[in-house]
């Protein structure tokens, strides 16, 4: 029996079966404030918040969205919080020109963009 494994499935099975355990140790150094290190159970959960967000914002399924940010948590959490609800994750390198994020923000044309806080880039729209 075939059953297809969605990237939701990952971190719904991940807070069932590792709730209370440590999910991932974010960079304590970074130029945005680390999230720590969250349980499985607290990294579901934001996930699912970004998730919420999304649909409060009208970004539906199938929508890109583009996320400007270190290799951090927050894009670990953005991976579950897009991918796993539907949408497509256009993750962004910080360390490019503003003028090279604008374009692929530009071409990815996403529904939604966000940056982590604290990027110091110009505005990539």
């Amino acid at each position: 029996m075939i059953v297809p494994f969605s990237v939701s499935d990952f971190i719904d099975r991940a807070v069932q079966v590792y709730g209370d355990r440590t999910a991932v140790i974010d960079e304590p150094d970074q130029p945005a404030p680390p999230l720590g290190t969250p349980t499985y159970a607290g990294f579901g959960a934001l996930a699912r918040r970004q998730a919420a967000f999304l649909d409060g914002l009208g970004v539906g399924f199938g929508d890109r969205v583009a996320v400007v940010s270190q290799n951090s948590a927050r894009l670990l959490t953005s991976f579950f919080g897009v991918s796993g609800f539907g949408r497509v994750l256009v993750p962004v390198n910080f360390r490019l020109r503003p003028d090279e994020v604008r374009y692929i923000v530009e071409h990815s044309a996403p529904a939604s963009s966000t940056s982590t806080p604290n990027w110091t880039g110009r505005s990539a729209t």
